[in-house]
């Protein structure tokens, strides 16, 4: 009579098991772009440099499943056609930073050499963000695509943080 318990509950939780490895869990954001495949924290920033004005701009999203908000930008300049899209806001050293809070639903990002593109894990004013140089990762002028996605808990566990890909704590 136990052995029939003990074999009902571990069918149960092999049951539960399989359940929780395979049902979508866990909202993250995620990189598709070749050969990157990986996870971002929820809050993360882009990084370049403007194609005319050759000064470096940079936005921060945070993860509100299931859009991202675009909520900061930081531009070391403002020039003709340049968005006032908020409130102003803290900046990192030698930008101006602006509040924005515009929802997406995935970002498309050509990335190319020139451009310099670069993904910030976390907010670019935290100090020793580690950056992931992602215009050295990929080929020229390659899409990068960034989406919110729910991940089963084996895809969360397998697949990998993009922070591991990066150079590392900078100032």
């Amino acid at each position: 009579m136990a052995t029939h318990y003990i074999k009902a509950a571990v069918v149960m939780a092999a049951a539960l098991m399989a359940i929780g490895i395979t049902l979508p869990i866990k909202p993250t954001i995620v990189i598709h772009a070749q050969p990157i495949h990986c996870q971002l924290p929820d809050t993360f920033g882009l990084k370049w440099r403007h194609s005319v004005e050759k000064q470096y701009w940079q936005e921060v999203y945070q993860l509100h499943y299931p859009d991202l908000i675009l909520t900061k930008t930081y531009l070391q300049t403002f020039g003709a056609g340049t968005p006032n899209l908020g409130e102003p806001t803290r900046a990192p050293d030698g930008y101006l930073g602006q509040l924005v809070n515009l929802p997406m639903d995935e970002l498309n990002w050509l990335v190319s050499h020139n451009m310099q593109g670069e993904i910030v894990m976390g907010d670019a004013v935290e100090a020793h963000s580690a950056i992931m140089p992602i215009h050295q990762m990929v080929e020229d002028r390659s899409v990068v695509n960034i989406r919110p996605e729910r991940l089963t808990a084996w895809q969360y566990i397998t697949l990998p943080r993009c922070k591991a890909m990066t150079n590392g704590a900078n100032g």
